[in-house]
C-alpha cells in the first residue's frame, strides 16, 4: 500500500512539472505550440484533464496512506472531511458564504448538484491530512490546530491567483482586489479549515501517516500554484503564500520541535512505531 500511495504521488508530480512546462514554454511560445499541436486539442484538453488527475492522484495517495496506517479513522474522517467541506463549498457556490460568491467551471469534471466538482472535497482532504500531519510533528492541541490552517491558508494565497486568475477554473461573482479574489474567501478558508482541523483533532489526533509522505505532498500541490505565479510574475502572491508559511512555521517553533522529535525517536527505536 506504501508504494501504491508514492506511486499515486509520482504521477501527480508528473502532471505537475508537466502542467508548469506546457504552459511555461508554450504561452511564451504560441509558435511553438502552433508547431507540435495545430488545432491546439491536446493543449486545450491539458487544462481539464492535468487538472482533474492532478487532484486525482492526489487525493488517492493521501487516501491510501492514511488507510494503510490509520485505519478506520482514516476512514472515519475522510467521511468526515469530504461532507463538512462539500456542505462549505455548497453554501459557497450557492450563497457565498463563506468564501464570497464564486462558481466552478466545466473544467474540474462532473459536480456535485451541479455546483460543487467531486473531486474538490478529495483535495480538500488531500491537503488537510498532510497539513494536520506535519502540524502534529511540531505541536499538540490548539497550536496544532493554529498551524495546520496557517499551512492551508498560505497554499490558498497562491492557488486562487492561479487557478482562477491564470487559469480559469472557479471565477468570481464580484471581483476582489487579490488578483480578482475577495478578502471573505481567506476568512472562508480559515474558518473551513479550523473546522476540519478540529475534526481531525477528535477522530486522528495522532495521524501515523510519515512526515516525509506528508511533506511531500504538500510540497507538490504548493508547487503547482507557486509555479504558475512566479511565470506570470505574481509576485505579492509568492511572497504571501511563501512568507506565510514560514511566518506560521516560525510561530509554532518549527523545525525546531520537529528535529527535536525526529532526534528523540531515533534514539528510542520503541518509539519508531508510535
Amino acid at each position: 500500500m506504501q508504494i501504491v500511495a508514492w506511486s499515486f504521488l509520482v504521477l501527480q508530480a508528473s502532471i505537475v512539472i508537466a502542467s508548469l512546462l506546457g504552459y511555461g514554454i508554450f504561452t511564451s511560445r504560441p509558435d511553438l505550440l502552433m508547431q507540435v499541436d495545430p488545432q491546439a486539442r491536446f493543449f486545450t484538453w491539458a487544462f481539464s484533464g492535468f487538472a482533474i488527475g492532478n487532484m486525482l492522484f492526489g487525493g488517492l495517495a493521501v487516501v491510501a496512506d492514511a488507510l494503510l496506517r490509520n485505519r478506520l479513522a482514516a476512514l472515519y474522517a475522510f467521511i468526515a472531511i469530504y461532507a463538512v467541506s462539500l456542505a462549505s463549498e455548497l453554501m459557497g457556490t450557492g450563497w457565498g458564504v463563506p468564501f464570497g460568491p464564486y462558481s466552478y467551471t466545466s473544467l474540474l469534471g462532473p459536480k456535485w448538484f451541479g455546483l460543487v466538482p467531486l473531486l474538490i472535497p478529495l483535495s480538500w482532504f488531500t491537503m488537510s491530512w498532510a497539513c494536520w500531519t506535519i502540524a502534529r510533528q511540531a505541536r499538540s492541541g490548539v497550536a496544532a490546530i493554529f498551524l495546520a490552517t496557517v499551512l492551508l491558508v498560505s497554499w490558498d494565497l497562491l492557488l486562487d491567483p492561479a487557478m482562477s486568475k491564470v487559469t480559469s477554473y472557479w471565477v468570481w461573482g464580484e471581483a476582489g482586489s487579490y488578483y480578482g479574489m475577495p478578502w471573505m474567501n481567506l476568512f472562508g478558508w480559515a474558518v473551513t479549515g479550523l473546522l476540519l482541523f478540529l475534526i481531525l483533532n477528535q477522530m486522528a489526533p495522532r495521524p501515523q501517516s510519515t512526515v516525509g509522505f506528508a511533506i511531500a505532498v504538500y510540497g507538490v500541490n504548493f508547487a503547482l500554484p507557486l509555479g504558475f505565479c512566479i511565470l506570470n510574475q505574481y509576485w505579492i502572491a509568492v511572497g504571501a503564500g511563501v512568507g506565510s508559511l514560514l511566518l506560521g512555521l516560525w510561530a509554532c517553533g518549527f523545525p525546531g520541535r520537529f528535529g527535536d522529535r525526529v532526534r528523540i525517536i531515533g534514539e528510542n527505536p520503541s518509539l519508531q512505531k508510535l
